[in-house]
Parts: C-alpha cells; structure tokens; sequence
C-alpha cells in the first residue's frame, strides 16, 4: 500500500501505457498493479569467492551478471506501463529498469529522491552548490563574450555540426582490438565495474588549471585505453589511434539535481527545466598514443572540451530528434 501511494506510482508517466496508432504515440492512464512490475530473483553467487572472503566483490560480480544479462532480454511489454522493479534476493539490491521514454537521468533522479525523501540542509547545501557551479559557468562564458565570442560560437557550432554529419553518413573509427564484429549487438554482454577515489581526482584536477572532474575522467579513459591498445595491438599506436566517445549532455538551464516540482512544470521553450529527456548529445575525440604522460591525456581531454562548450554541438541532435523523429 505503501508503494501504491508514493510519488513514482502517481507519476503520470509510471501509470500510463505508451499507445501507438496512426496519429502517432500518446500516454494514456492506466490502473497500475504493482505485481505485474515486481520480479522478485534469487540469483547465486561464485562458492570459490565467497570461500576466499571475498564475499564483496562476489555479490558485485553477480549483480553485473545480472544486468548485462538485463540488456539483452526481452524489450518491457507495452501491456503495462514501461518499468520494472527487479528485486535480487540476498545481494542486497534493487534494479529499477525504466524505459527511456519516461525521462533522462536527470528526471529520474529527482523522482527516486522525492520518494525515498532527502535531508533539508543536504538539499540546501546542494541548490548552493550547483549555484555556484553554474555561475562560474556564465562569468567565464562572459570572459569569451563580444563580437568575437559570439562568432567562435557560430563557427565552432557549424564545425562540429558538419563533423556529426559527416560521422552519422560515412565517417568511422579505425578498426581496433575492441571493435565490434557483425551482429555485435546480439552478442552476449558482460559488465564490469571499476572504483575511483573522488578525493584522487579532484587532486588530479588541481594539478591542471580550470579543469573539471569530467575532463580528468575522460582523461583516466584515454590514458587507460592507450595502455590496453599498447598491449596487446602495439602496432596500432605507432601513429596514434583515435577513437569516437559519445557523450551524452543534460540541456536544462539548472544542470544540477533539481526539486521534483521544478521538472513537473508545463514546457514553456526549449531548454526548459520540464520533466522528459532534455539530453544532447557530442562526440568527443579519444586519442589513444604511445609514451604520452596521464596529464597530457587529461589536458588534450580539457582542450577539446573548453572548445564543445563553446559550441552548441549538442543541441544539434536534440534538436533534429525533436523536428524529424
């Protein structure tokens, strides 16, 4: 009953079936019965890891077994609104599968923290935060400002528009070690999760002026991956490989976790703070190169991102989705 009455079930998305017919797609409101959303698992983990001790990592494994499982199933049945509650028995874990129609990341959140409820001065600290955060954004925004600002913006748009044309057409990666065969997406999923330190990370990010947590990660990802490729294709790195990252970006005014109240409003004009999936997307160059130093991965990271900020290359999908989809 509980479950019944909380804001995810009264969420008009979590109570409607996705209905499809010649006028197009539509939600239309349904009576949620909350058994058919509820699968309850039993799933086993390794003897040898949990003899060792290492019970942790075991329960990890088996979680990670049973998502990329999840990623190849059968697609939810349109019989019933579009989300599933997977309960693994004995790990300790609950999986939320959602269909991406009901809203990005961003959305989803706000909703799990209304739900499951959030302390006051956690949320008063966080609003100052991304305050913070996003102001830094505009005054270095204004720094670029002018007339010149504003055609470094046009042209950086116009090039990475015609680079993600050209991407979509015909342009691919060089074929790699981690390259894909045919049928790729029907081949059997494994996932694997790694740890970082976010204290090692913001002490990278001190070391590079300006630079952000997402450009150290991305360059963790092309340091690591250049060492991957070095060992077992060094041929590959002889004259540099590059590879194509997609990353995905939260378009809404206030990029921070918001109030759930603040995502329900009406849509008024694109780029606004509304529920549903307000994502863009860019494509983000992976150099992958022999004998360059870490920092010099998470500075060429920073290089390219300074300039995609600059540039408003991801509203060119979002947008195109929004016209011809």
């Amino acid at each position: 009953k509980a479950f019944s009455d909380s804001v995810m079930i009264n969420h008009p998305r979590f109570c409607s079936l996705m209905v499809r017919n010649r006028a197009g797609e539509h939600w239309r409101k349904t009576h949620v019965n909350i058994d058919d959303h509820f699968i309850i698992i039993h799933p086993t983990t390794t003897a040898a890891a949990t003899e060792s001790g290492h019970v942790e990592d075991d329960v990890e494994a088996a979680v990670n077994a049973y998502l990329a499982d999840m990623a190849v199933s059968t697609p939810l049945s349109n019989d019933k609104p579009l989300w599933e509650v997977h309960v693994l028995m004995g790990l300790n874990c609950i999986v939320l599968r959602v269909h991406h129609a009901l809203g990005d990341g961003a959305s989803l959140m706000s909703m799990l923290v209304a739900c499951f409820g959030k302390k006051k001065d956690d949320s008063v600290a966080e609003k100052r935060e991304n305050g913070g955060v996003k102001k830094g954004h505009e005054e270095r925004k204004w720094k670029e400002g002018g007339v010149w600002g504003v055609v470094k913006s046009v042209w950086l748009t116009v090039v990475y528009a015609i680079k993600f044309l050209g991407r979509l057409l015909w342009v691919k990666d060089e074929t790699s070690v981690i390259s894909g065969g045919d049928g790729v997406e029907l081949w059997p999923r494994k996932l694997e999760t790694v740890k970082f330190q976010l204290q090692d990370f913001k002490f990278i990010k001190e070391a590079i002026p300006n630079a952000t947590i997402n450009d150290v990660l991305l360059g963790v990802i092309s340091s690591g991956l250049s060492k991957y490729l070095n060992l077992n294709s060094p041929k590959a790195l002889l004259h540099g490989l590059q590879l194509t990252a997609l990353l995905v970006v939260n378009l809404r005014k206030n990029s921070g976790l918001q109030d759930l109240s603040e995502f329900m409003r009406p849509n008024t004009w694109y780029g606004s703070s509304s529920w549903g999936n307000k994502t863009g997307l860019i494509l983000q160059p992976v150099h992958c190169c022999q004998d360059l130093h870490p920092l010099d991965h998470v500075r060429r990271m920073k290089a390219i991102m300074d300039q995609k900020k600059q540039s408003y290359e991801a509203h060119i999908p979002y947008i195109a989705l929004k016209v011809f989809a």
